[in-house]
């Protein structure tokens, strides 16, 4: 028995040959669609793949006046002098806590608000909040950087307010405190993202079967029962890959917030401040492409084994 696809093709096609056809149809019919897509295609190109010969840097002592090709291959030398850079194990530390600290806490709090958010009944005051949420987003980090010095400043509306109520004694420069750098980032992060971040879930939520809910009110659970035994395991799937974007970006951090905020009483480094400074204004470039090349690595196989476990537990992945 021949399928409708095999009646529908023309005698002496392919199917190969029907498929490229199909699809070569579905792109003209889209074209509009992939006319939107193109200038962000173009980018990704040009910044994640067309760079990629440029990893040949790490295997080489690179001269620029040399280029690629006529500076001598140099092995592994700069892999290994990588791990002996001094600042290297504490940029690591760092960079390691704060993606942790991030998984733990940035991660779930737009599910929570994104539960939250779905049980306003109140469409208008809804949409009101959602606008005061997402508005952080659109701020580039260097203003943010900008907010928090103005907010924390020795005369600034948070010294004001503690001041006030009688909680602090006398006027802080609370950026001068090396103990309050890594929960600033954690804040900062949390205040800008948290909002734009529930888009994803909410949309995930609004596709849950209201049946769903019906039964489990019927069952006698509440609206807390039925977001932990309806809405979580419903969302499971698009909780596992977003998880694993973000394990993938477990050795990366905000450099722009991060070096924003360093300031000659607090230098914390991380990995992206350690390859600007060593990179940029050092111009030891074969150390930092190694230096860049290891952490892509190292976000490459964590993406293959979280996209592996994904699979295993919920059937759903990148790829």
């Amino acid at each position: 028995m021949k399928t409708i696809a095999e009646k529908k093709r023309p005698l002496g096609q392919s199917a190969a040959g029907a498929g490229r056809h199909w699809r070569w149809r579905q792109i003209k019919q889209d074209k509009y669609t992939y006319l939107l897509l193109s200038p962000a295609i173009v980018i990704v190109l040009i910044f994640s793949y067309f760079t990629l010969p440029g990893l040949i840097v790490a295997f080489k002592d690179y001269d620029v006046f040399k280029g690629f090709f006529g500076s001598p291959w140099a092995g592994l030398k700069y892999i290994r002098e990588v791990f002996e850079l001094p600042m290297m194990t504490s940029a690591i530390g760092n960079t390691l806590l704060i993606s942790v600290l991030m998984i733990l806490i940035s991660f779930p709090a737009p599910i929570l608000l994104a539960l939250l958010l779905n049980e306003l009944r109140q469409q208008l005051f809804k949409r009101f909040v959602q606008t005061l949420l997402y508005l952080p987003h659109f701020l580039s980090w260097i203003s943010v950087v900008g907010i928090a010095y103005a907010f924390y400043a020795v005369y600034g509306p948070l010294n004001d307010i503690l001041l006030w109520t009688g909680l602090q004694a006398k006027r802080e420069l609370f950026l001068s405190n090396p103990h309050f750098f890594i929960p600033n980032i954690l804040l900062l992060s949390l205040w800008k993202e948290t909002g734009w971040s529930t888009i994803i879930f909410l949309a995930a939520i609004s596709s849950v079967d209201p049946q769903l809910y019906e039964a489990a009110h019927l069952d006698g659970a509440g609206k807390l029962k039925q977001a932990i035994h309806v809405t979580l395991p419903t969302i499971l799937p698009v909780i596992m890959i977003m998880l694993i974007f973000q394990l993938g970006h477990l050795f990366q951090s905000n450099f722009e917030l991060i070096y924003g905020l360093q300031n000659p009483y607090v230098n914390t480094e991380v990995i992206s401040t350690v390859i600007y400074k060593q990179g940029i204004q050092q111009g030891a470039y074969a150390l930092t492409t190694a230096l860049g090349f290891i952490e892509g690595l190292v976000a490459l196989l964590l993406t293959i084994g979280t996209n592996a476990v994904s699979k295993r537990l919920t059937d759903s992945g990148i790829w």
